[in-house]
């Protein structure tokens, strides 16, 4: 007799959000078979008992200490972070903690879906077909000798796009520094492949030739891993 297993459902962990954002993501998730469900909690520790695909948490003073335990919890190294944070806010100090995605306070039902929509592979699992990660990590710069500060967008084995008020031509080279999740500061020499000066966005090919690039490409490739 063949046996039949069961699929195993993506869960989605909607933490300490309000009744509104809560019931916005619930519906948009819902949409791409994840399932939510609700926590409301005082620190970290559930995220070392339970495995969740994604998390949704509220950026607010005193967070720090769950977007820690989220990062560092080894049932949840695959984990999908998305941030809600309040347009006008400072959130340098979130930077360390690698968030996937910012959705802006309150959340507006169009705007959550093609989030989602955009991200669900990564939730689903489906790595493959999703070969850049959407990262948000500070960027230091230097070019030119100066220096100058930028915040990731997405991040792939090759390159990166970033945010950042950078006076640079295409084909000029750079060499900046940066964190991912679970290691240490990470440089490579980066060339600038293309320019939108009205968004303020760049993208950066790695220069191949920079042994560093191999340890990006590494932290890549186990991220993808399925």
């Amino acid at each position: 007799m063949l046996s039949i297993q069961k699929r195993v459902e993506c869960r989605a962990a909607l933490v300490n959000l309000d009744q509104g954002n809560a019931s916005i993501l619930r519906e948009c998730f819902r949409q791409f078979r994840i399932q939510t469900v609700d926590l409301s909690v005082p620190d970290g520790r559930i995220f070392d008992q339970e495995k969740y695909d994604a998390a949704v948490l509220r950026l607010q003073p005193g967070c720090e200490s769950l977007l820690a335990a989220v990062r560092q919890s080894p049932r949840n190294r695959h984990l999908m972070l998305y941030g809600i944070y309040t347009p006008g806010e400072d959130l340098r100090r979130f930077s360390s903690y690698a968030i996937n995605v910012m959705m802006n306070d309150p959340l507006d039902k169009q705007g959550a879906l093609k989030t989602v929509r955009s991200t669900h592979l990564l939730v689903l699992h489906e790595f493959r077909r999703y070969v850049r990660v959407p990262m948000i990590t500070e960027v230091k710069i230097d070019y030119e000798h100066d220096h100058f500060t930028g915040n990731s967008i997405e991040i792939s084995g090759g390159g990166m796009s970033l945010r950042a008020q950078l006076p640079a031509k295409l084909g000029s080279t750079t060499e900046i520094f940066f964190s991912l999740p679970g290691t240490k500061s990470l440089s490579c020499n980066a060339i600038v492949s293309w320019i939108d000066s009205a968004e303020g966005i760049l993208g950066l090919r790695f220069d191949p030739e920079d042994k560093r690039r191999a340890e990006i490409k590494n932290w890549i490739e186990d991220y993808l891993e399925d």
